[in-house]
């Protein structure tokens, strides 16, 4: 009785704890959409302005490239996080036509959202590094004068997105594992 007890508890505490890494795993999901709309929509309209601006009023303005530039930064280090996050980044399929067993296949998903965690993880670093030294000098964008990091930001959010998505995959994956296993051997494991 004592070992049905907590085997009910641990159940109920992994429920839980699947329940809020959905919960945020959906804010992500909205957080990327909006973010990458705004930026989408910002970087539209200045290209409109630049349109405007340039054949109709004889006055291009050279901060809008930068800008342009800015958001388009964003939205593709924001696209980054958003593709790792709904698994729409690019991979092989190769695995699943030579393996059967739902485990063995579970395993290698595993493996290989280890491996996608710490190239983003290896890459942030160098990112952060980078993004560290261009806020130390204090460079600027040349027409509009801005810090270059903002520019740079954008790396150290893209490739953060990446290893908190690729760390939930990998946690999710994990607990699918343990299911299958936890079938497979046909009951509970103390």
């Amino acid at each position: 009785m004592q070992q049905s007890s907590s085997a009910m508890t641990a159940s109920a505490d992994v429920e839980v704890v699947s329940v809020k890494l959905n919960t945020f795993t959906h804010l992500l999901l909205s957080s990327y959409k909006f973010l990458m709309f705004l930026a989408g929509l910002g970087l539209a309209g200045l290209m409109f302005a630049q349109v405007i601006m340039r054949y109709f009023l004889d006055s291009p303005f050279a901060g809008i490239e930068e800008l342009a530039i800015l958001l388009g930064v964003w939205v593709y280090f924001l696209g980054m996080g958003y593709a790792s996050l709904t698994r729409e980044h690019i991979s092989g399929g190769i695995v699943s036509l030579l393996v059967k067993d739902p485990w063995k296949l579970k395993l290698i998903e595993l493996a290989s959202l280890i491996v996608c965690l710490i190239a983003a993880l290896i890459f942030g670093y160098f990112a952060c590094k980078y993004a560290f030294f261009v806020i130390e000098k204090g460079r600027s964008s040349i027409y509009l004068r801005w810090p270059k990091g903002f520019w740079s930001a954008s790396m150290i959010v893209g490739f953060s997105m990446m290893t908190i998505c690729f760390l939930t995959q990998a946690v999710r994956t994990w607990r699918e594992l343990r299911h299958l296993d936890h079938q497979a051997s046909g009951g509970p494991k103390g």
